[in-house]
């Protein structure tokens, strides 16, 4: 299931009308058509990417040149809200929130990692985060399809959601005052892990209750972000197993 590639103004236009979901928006540097202001509003106001290229990119991106100038990338998997999610958690859930990971492979393997981990969802930013394609799907080998992911387009006011329905949020990060080996988790947690060079920004760091941290032997300062990732939640899987064994 790969992205799909959406073009001319009537079947983009169509797209958005049904709320198709939009990865990310192409439109033609050499065009000004009066049409594409609404597309462009459009895509604001669903805080769709966009990006104006080269026609030649066009062509390439559709494989035809019969484009007009615009083309959509719809994403291969269906989001679904927070709301949907946070109903359909149990009283002992782990969610997995990502602050703007860039790398498609990390993006995938951590996908993977949460399938595996139990996890009920994964959150993922709408802007500044990689793209939900056939590179993320190939390094997840297909975990993309079986998770559970939301599209959060504020991503502390979405923490600060889950925090309101009981979750308890935990931030990844090298400066944690806490170590993930230590930590009692509680039954109802999200663990969120930052960019793979600049880690939380500042106001999510804030939103969470607390930041842990991976003890590192040997001065390492890091680790790998998926690495990581795999650690803490299956860390949390196990210690979560035994409050009810």
């Amino acid at each position: 299931m790969n992205p799909k590639a959406v073009f001319g103004r009537n079947a983009v236009e169509e797209a958005l009308r049904a709320h198709a979901e939009v990865n990310r928006l192409y439109l033609a540097k050499e065009s000004r058509a009066p049409w594409a202001d609404a597309i462009l509003d459009e895509a604001r106001e669903r805080r769709i990417r966009f990006d104006f290229v080269p026609q030649a990119k066009l062509n390439e991106i559709c494989g035809s040149h019969e484009h007009q100038g615009v083309v959509a990338i719809v994403s291969p998997v269906a989001y679904t809200t927070l709301e949907e999610c946070l109903q359909r958690c149990g009283p002992q859930a782990t969610l997995l929130a990502l602050d703007r990971v860039q790398n498609p492979r990390n993006l995938g393997m951590m996908i993977r990692t949460a399938l595996g981990a139990g996890v009920a969802a994964v959150l993922v930013p709408a802007r500044g985060g990689a793209l939900l394609d056939d590179d993320v799907t190939r390094a997840s080998a297909g975990a993309l399809f079986h998770v559970p992911i939301v599209k959060c387009g504020n991503l502390p006011q979405a923490l600060r959601k889950c925090r309101d329905a009981g979750f308890w949020v935990y931030g990844l990060a090298g400066e944690g005052e806490m170590d993930v080996f230590a930590v009692d988790w509680p039954d109802r947690v999200v663990l969120v892990m930052g960019n793979e060079t600049e880690g939380l920004r500042h106001g999510v760091a804030k939103t969470c209750d607390s930041l842990v941290r991976i003890p590192l032997a040997k001065g390492l300062r890091s680790l790998n972000v998926a690495v990581a990732a795999g650690i803490s939640l299956f860390q949390i899987a196990a210690q979560l197993r035994g409050h009810h064994t």
